[in-house]
């Protein structure tokens, strides 16, 4: 089973480098409004972490119909039987004290 994570907001690039840091076999995929901001992040992550395995994903969450093709796109990359997917998204994450995480809790 491969590990893929959603990570819905891009601008999060030290949550991406510490879970790639600390994942080994990781796969990322990045969901963002604007693909050139999300190139541009795929682009600095693979620079400290060349081998990474980075998708980009156009997600706009302020659009149902949007929200709805990324659905449909997320279920025909990664399919359930293969992967395990969660969404880490920044705002449910936050905390002003570093948090340590066991990300491999989340893989059954």
């Amino acid at each position: 089973m491969k590990k893929v994570i959603l990570v819905t907001v891009v601008s999060g690039l030290a949550l991406c480098e510490r879970l790639l840091c600390e994942c080994a076999g990781l796969q990322l995929c990045l969901a963002c409004r604007n693909m050139q901001r999300a190139d541009a992040a795929r682009s600095a992550l693979l620079t400290s972490h060349p081998d990474a395995h980075i998708d980009l994903l156009h997600l706009d969450i302020g659009s149902v119909r949007s929200e709805l093709c990324a659905a449909h796109e997320v279920k025909s990359r990664y399919r359930p039987s293969d992967h395990q997917t969660i969404d880490l998204d920044r705002g449910i994450i936050h905390t002003l004290h570093p948090v340590r995480c066991d990300i491999n809790k989340y893989f059954y």
